[in-house]
Formats: C-alpha cells, structure tokens, sequence
C-alpha cells in the first residue's frame, strides 16, 4: 500500500516536471518569434528603401549606423547630417530635417539643394525617418531607418509644362490677330497682348471690362450664333477701326468663350456741326508730339495717340477713372493745379508765348514739361466752350532724373567733404586723448581709485572715435583693406550675431544662393554694412515681423538705376535685406542716405547705428567706396527690401577666411626712430609710447627739420604723419628715399591710405597706420615692420 503511495507521488511530480518544462520552451519559442519579428520589421523597413533606389542609413539607439547604402561616405551620424547640410540651400528646410533626426518618431520633409554642385543643377529629395521598436528581449536596440530619395524627376516634368505654356503664352502674346475670352455676362476674362494694343490699353485694365466697350454694338447671344461678323471698334483714345470678329471653334469651356480680331481699316466718325474742325486734322491726330485740346476751364476736348501712348493709362482718379475727353485736366495733376489754371487763362487772354510748365500725372513717374497755346481760328455754336486751347507735353523724366541725382551726389558730396575735414581733426585730437589714457593706466594698478576714470575716459574716447570711423566711412575716406571673401561665410559666421540683435520676437532667415562668386571688400566693414542693414530692419518691424537675408549672382545686361547712380552691365553679387516692417515713403527715399536723416513721422523711423543717426549714411558710404551699389524696393505698410550690389572679383587672389592678426607679445625694440609730427599732442603720445618699448626716438615738428636730421643722424625707421605745411609726409619720404634707398617708413593720418599713394611708387617699404590708435596699436605695428626688415 505504502509503496502505491509512492508511485502515485512520484508520477504527479513527473506530470508537473513535464508540464513545466512544455510551459518553458513554449515562452522560449513565444520570444524567439517576437525576435525574430522585430528583426523581419528591421528587413521590410530597410528592403522597402533598397527597392526604391534611395539612399538610406539605418541607426541604433545610440545613433551608431548599423547600416547603409553609402559606407565610404559617411561612418558617423554627423557626418551624414553634415552632407545633407552641404547640399540643402534653404535654412528653414535644414531646420526641420535636424528636427527630424532627433524628434523618436515617423516624419518626413521636402529638401531641395544643389545636388552634386554642377552648374545648372538642382535637386530635390524627400527624406524620411521610420522607427522599428524593439521586442523586450533585446532592451536598447530599436531602430530608426532614414531614407532619402530623389524626387528631382517629378518636378523637372512640372518645369517642363511650366516653360512650354510659358512658351504657349508669349507665342499667343506675339500672335498678329487679336485674341480675347469673353464669359457668358459678356466680360472679358483674357486677352492677349495684340489686342489690349488695338485697344490702347494695358493688359491688366482690359479684364474685368465689358466686351461692349471695346466692340459697337456687341451682342454675346447674336454674335455666338454667326461664325463671323465684321464690326466697328472702339479703342482708348484713337479713331475708331472696322474689324472682322471671328468666333473661335475651339473652347475648353461653355462658360468662356475665345474670340478673334481682325483689323481692317480706320473710320472717321460722321461730322458734327458742334465740332471743332481742328480736332479733325490729321495733324493733330497723327502729331509725334503728344498733345491734348482743353477748353478755358481745363476740361479735355481731344487726345491725340502720342498722348495715351505716354502716360500708357497710367493716369487715373481716385475712383479708378481713366484719362479722357470729358474729364478735366486738374484733376489728374499733382500739386500744382492752381499754377497750370493760372498759365491756361494767361494763354487765352495774353498774346505773348506762354512759358511752358511742368506737369506730373498721378498715378504715373512720367513728368512733363508742357507748351500751352490757344487755337486762334476757332469759333463755336456750343454755350459751355468758350475757345479752345492746346497743350504739348515733352516727357523729361529721364532728365529730371539726372537732374536729382545729381543734386543729391553734388549734395552727398559736399556733406563728406565736411564730415571728412571734421574726422580728420577729430582723429588728431582722439588720438592723443587714447593714447595718453594708455600711459596713465601703466602707472595704476587695478584697485587704484584713479583707474576706473581712466578708462571711462579712454571708453569715450573710442566711441568717439567710432562716431569719426563712421563719419568717414559716409564720406568715402575710410581706410579699407580689400581682400577677397566668401560672402557665403561672412554671413554664417554672422548670423547668431544678428540674431542676437535683432531679437527672439523677429523671424529670422538666412538663404544662400548657389555658387557665390567671390567680391574683393573690406571684410570688417562689409560686416558693418549687414549688421546696420538688419538693426535698421530690426528697428522698421518694431519688434514684430520677419527678416530674411538672401544673397544670389546677378547678372545685368544693361545698365540699371539705383540710389544716387546707375549700375554698368556686368556680374554683381547681390545681398537682399528684406523686411516686413512699417515700408518707407518714397518721397523720403533718397533723404534715408543721408547722415542724421530721420523721419518724424510715427509710420516709419529710420535712424540706426546706435542711435547716431549715420547707420544708413555709413552703409551708403562703405558700399559706393567699394564699388558697389545700393537699390531699395518699398512700399509703405509692406515692408523694405535693401539690394546691395558688389562686383564679382576675377583675378588670381584665392578666397581668404576671416583675418587673424599676428600676436606679438615682445613689443620692445632698440633701434632708432625718426617721428615726424606738426600735431604737438600727437607727437608727445608717440615719442613717449616708444621710447618706453626701449627705441630712440628723434623727434621733428616738420618737413624741413626731418630733412636736417635725417642727414646729421643714423635712424632705422621714419614715422611721418601725411598732411603738413610745407612739406608734407609723401614729399618728406620721396626726398629722403633719394639718399636712403631702403628707407622704411610708417605713415600715420586721419585720412585713408588712397589719398596720399597715388603720390608714391609702389614700395613694399612703404606701410600705414590709421588714426586715431593706441599705445599698442603702434607699438605692434613697428614691430611688425622692424620684423619684417630683418
């Protein structure tokens, strides 16, 4: 009995043994198959890609790639974000790819860039990023599979139909018969150029027109019955033409119907006994001069073709109506309509020739400048026309034109000349000011109570001394150091600065063209033209808005107007500041240029450069300095767009990065110095500054003492200041260089190096320090020479 017990014990643990091992490889098998299809999802995710002919790159948890179609490419992460960036043009694009990478979950944006950098190339790509989450057996190792494919094919197809309607249009454009789209009201909903030029009329005012002002007597039900009909035109401003009006038989539409014309002869119209006869002559009506008949109270009588080929139906009234007989002349004029009222009576009631009077239309840029005379041999039956008068217009736009830009560049001018005599005398004075500062605060220590004053004083100093750099900078005397840049870089290695100044309540965004030509500018101040462009952009949106700086080659075949001056054909590299802010006035334009301009008005303020007022005047200046040209599209209430245009550079000279200036720490020195200097402050400054750096320094107030010395004492180096009486700094160096062959020598100014070289032969001996500068500035500098000579 006792042993059945035990049988039927240990059969039970043997049931529970098997049953536990069966339970164990089934959940062996149950994680196995949850493996293996976490791993069959990595192979669709990553098969799907291969079979799409895309790029792709598969990344662990910890971002190592663990596979990709372009191994010898990339091995990093980074790497591979860093050649998309290279190829991406548009920021805002880069920005939501980045986001991409990073955001854990399914995604995808449109790219579009430069390809392989080809000429003529462009790309487009979308990217995508799948996630494939891993079972719990194998924690950390979920997958994110990247693809990128190019979509280019897709939209050069678009681009395709885009440029063949294209061609579609400006055939039909060109076609020598008329062509217009009428709808079922009997509105024009088209038309091609040919006909808005029977017509006489832009383009843009001849939709939305009923067809019955344009053809007499149209009737849309009885003319679609007729295949075609011959009928009278009316067109703006000119005699009337037959015409025969054909109905086209194709129509992509039942609710717009394409018509054509054919134009036959002109008519007359029939003869009316209140008629002036002189409105009949083909002299008037044919005259190459444009010319309209008015009556003594200014209502238009006649307009001859030249005259609506002129203003081009440009000149309207508030109410949208257009310029024609009927209406008055006054009130299509702008400001001086009591002074034309004025010469109109004076030509009806004085027989002397009238002096003629310039007119601008509103509505249009033409001005004018008009000859009134009144038609003698006239007699009429009509009691509201008491004689008639006519008025010649010759258009003198373009000469009025010339004629400001002449006075605002005579303007310009003559306000540098003073800004730049003033900067000159200021550095003098500056220069001594810095320069003393320097050798006070050799003699206190930081703790002293007298250091701080002394570097408020010399702080003052150097932004009065920026306040001459810009004063310069307006007036074309600026020194520049022209070097061959990147604007491509420039403006990377900008863009956080800009950020920073124009604040987080701004939209920013920076787009790079293509294939950038190198320019040849002074970086630093190129800089200094972006930063006062955008601070001005900045201070225009008030806080609110976007700002975009866009750069792009451009190319102009013929010459093009821009502030002050006109652009000759050629490359350009243009720089577009574009701003969402308050617009300016376009009567201000040509004013915002000028230093300590603003307009009072609450609607726009202009005034940059840290509240000095010479943040535009200083871009105006650097930009004309270096050859470049500013061109400004506003509009009020839309914003401002500032193109800068800059020269591309052809020569030899490579692309040459941000400047690094040599440190020199050793500043001492023991060799002998000739310092030439009328300014006594200056002088005293200098010498000082030297002789504690361990030189000998002899010193001479003039030319003529410099002279004596040099040939009664050994020196080493010549430091003469450039504007002097007498003999001034360029004559002082070419005499002693006679004697001395190997003279170096230092020139020190207010002024820029181009005033005073063309006086000098190239010698690489030869080297210049701006005024004002520091202690430092020249020591460092003779050092820098002195070093050089050996």
């Amino acid at each position: 009995m006792k042993n059945c017990s035990s049988a039927n014990t240990y059969l039970i643990l043997g049931i529970a043994c098997l049953l536990l091992i069966m339970f164990l490889i089934l959940r062996i098998i149950y994680r196995k198959n949850k493996t293996l299809n976490y791993y069959a999802d990595v192979i669709r995710a990553v098969s799907r890609a291969i079979s799409s002919h895309t790029e792709i790159i598969a990344l662990n948890s910890n971002d190592e790639i663990i596979y990709t179609t372009h191994p010898s490419d990339y091995t990093t992460k980074q790497e591979f974000a860093r050649k998309i960036i290279d190829k991406v043009i548009s920021v805002n694009e880069l920005q939501s790819f980045l986001r991409m990478l990073d955001a854990g979950k399914p995604y995808g944006v449109m790219l579009s860039g430069a390809g392989t950098g080809l000429p003529n190339q462009f790309k487009r790509w979308i990217a995508t990023c799948s996630y494939v989450t891993a079972p719990e057996s194998i924690i950390g190792c979920d997958v994110s599979v990247i693809t990128i494919t190019d979509v280019s094919k897709y939209f050069d197809e678009a681009e395709k139909i885009h440029k063949n309607n294209a061609k579609l249009e400006k055939f039909l454009d060109n076609f020598p018969l008329g062509i217009f789209y009428v709808n079922n009201k009997g509105m024009i909903v088209g038309a091609n150029m040919t006909f808005a030029n029977l017509m006489k009329i832009n383009r843009e005012h001849v939709i939305g027109c009923q067809v019955q002002e344009f053809i007499d007597e149209f009737n849309i039900e009885e003319q679609s019955q007729k295949s075609y009909e011959i009928v009278r035109i009316k067109p703006r401003y000119v005699p009337m033409f037959n015409a025969v009006l054909i109905k086209s038989s194709f129509s992509t539409s039942s609710s717009m119907q394409p018509w054509i014309i054919f134009k036959m002869e002109e008519v007359k119209p029939p003869k009316k006994e209140s008629d002036n006869e002189f409105l009949e002559q083909e002299a008037f009506l044919f005259a190459s001069v444009p010319s309209i008949v008015a009556s003594k109270t200014g209502k238009i009588m006649a307009i001859n073709p030249s005259f609506a080929t002129m203003i081009q139906d440009k000149v309207i009234l508030e109410k949208n109506k257009i310029m024609q007989p009927g209406n008055n002349i006054l009130d299509f004029v702008q400001d001086n309509a009591n002074s034309i009222m004025n010469h109109i009576l004076k030509a009806f009631t004085s027989n002397d020739k009238s002096e003629p009077i310039e007119i601008k239309f509103k509505g249009s840029e033409i001005v004018t400048l008009a000859y009134l005379s009144k038609l003698r041999n006239y007699s009429s039956q009509r009691h509201d026309v008491d004689g008639l008068i006519l008025i010649q217009f010759f258009d003198i736009s373009e000469q009025k034109i010339l004629e400001q830009q002449f006075i605002q560049s005579q303007k310009m001018q003559a306000v540098g000349q003073l800004a730049g005599g003033i900067a000159h005398d200021f550095n003098n004075l500056l220069t001594a000011m810095i320069g003393f500062c320097d050798l006070l605060l050799q003699r206190y220590t930081q703790n002293d109570p007298s250091y701080g004053d002394v570097i408020q004083i010399k702080q003052n100093a150097k932004r009065a001394a920026n306040l001459v750099r810009q004063l310069l900078a307006f007036s074309r005397q600026q020194a520049l150091k022209p070097r061959v840049v990147s604007v491509t870089e420039i403006l990377i290695e900008l863009a956080s600065l800009l950020k920073r100044l124009i604040g987080s309540d701004i939209e920013f965004e920076l787009i790079h063209g293509r294939d950038i030509w190198p320019i040849k500018v002074d970086y630093s101040q190129f800089e200094q033209v972006i930063i006062n462009l955008c601070v001005n952009a900045r201070d225009a949106m008030d806080r609110n808005g976007k700002l975009t700086v866009r750069t792009k080659n451009f190319f102009a075949d013929k010459p093009f107007k821009c502030i002050f001056d006109t652009a000759l054909p050629g490359d350009y590299v243009m720089i577009e500041v574009i701003d969402t802010g308050t617009g300016i006035d376009p009567s201000m334009l040509e004013n915002i240029f000028e230093p300590f301009f603003s307009q009072k008005s609450s609607e726009i303020r202009r005034m940059s450069g840290s509240g000095t007022g010479l943040g535009l005047s200083t871009v105006y200046g650097i930009v004309n300095q270096t050859g470049g040209f500013i061109r400004v599209e506003t509009a009020l209430g839309k914003g401002s767009n500032f193109q800068i245009f800059i020269p591309r550079y052809v020569g030899n000279e490579s692309i040459q990065n941000a400047g690094q200036k040599q440190n020199l720490r050793d500043l001492s020195g023991s060799e002998t110095i000739l310092l030439v200097e009328d300014e006594d402050s200056v002088r005293m400054f200098s010498a000082r500054a030297l002789r504690e750096k361990g030189y000998k320094v002899l010193e001479a107030d003039c030319g003529e003492d410099a002279i004596r010395i040099a040939h009664s004492e050994k020196f080493d180096l010549l430091i003469t200041d450039v504007v002097m009486p007498k003999i001034d700094g360029p004559t002082l160096s070419n005499t002693l260089r006679k004697t001395f062959k190997d003279l170096k020598t230092i020139f020190i100014s207010g002024y820029t190096e181009d005033t005073f070289r063309k006086d000098l032969d190239k010698n690489s001996n030869i080297h210049f320090l701006q005024k004002p500068f520091t202690l430092k500035d020249l020591a460092s500098k003779v050092k820098e020479v002195m070093r050089n000579a050996h």
